[in-house]
């Protein structure tokens, strides 16, 4: 079992780093993705200066800046390489199971940033959006 709390603060540091960064070198970004790939154990930074959030119909890859930045998290993989991958938050344990496809895990791990991303948001000037890879969780923010 991973409890995915325990990386809140590191995911919070990465991403208003990443933005911070961003800004210094580009200017203020129009939009801001965090694209996750939970069963790969990673989440990128991606930004819009020219392009509208709406011209990149909500898909990170589509952003002016892809990848910007790359944070790695390999346990999160490799809890969900595990037999019974288990991902605790907010002190409830959720079992995934590999038979169901991906959905469940983008699912515990999109609510999981959701609140991180929102309250990064609070003090940013962009709008957001939180994408999970092939999947359909996604939100504009």
């Amino acid at each position: 079992m991973i409890d995915l709390d325990d990386n809140e603060k590191a995911i919070t540091e990465f991403i208003n780093n990443s933005i911070t960064r961003f800004q210094t070198e580009n200017g203020l970004p129009t939009s801001i993705g965090i694209y996750c790939c939970p069963w790969s154990g990673w989440i990128t930074t991606n930004f819009n200066i020219k392009t509208k959030l709406s011209e990149t119909e909500n898909n990170c890859p589509d952003f002016d800046f892809v990848e910007y930045d790359f944070m790695e998290i390999p346990e999160w993989e490799n809890e969900y390489e595990s037999e019974h991958p288990e991902f605790k938050t907010n002190g409830l344990v959720n079992s995934h199971n590999h038979e169901l496809g991906d959905e469940n895990i983008n699912e515990i791990v999109f609510n999981y940033l959701k609140p991180i991303v929102i309250a990064i948001k609070e003090s940013k000037n962009s709008a957001f959006l939180l994408q999970m890879l092939d999947s359909n969780f996604l939100e504009v923010l």
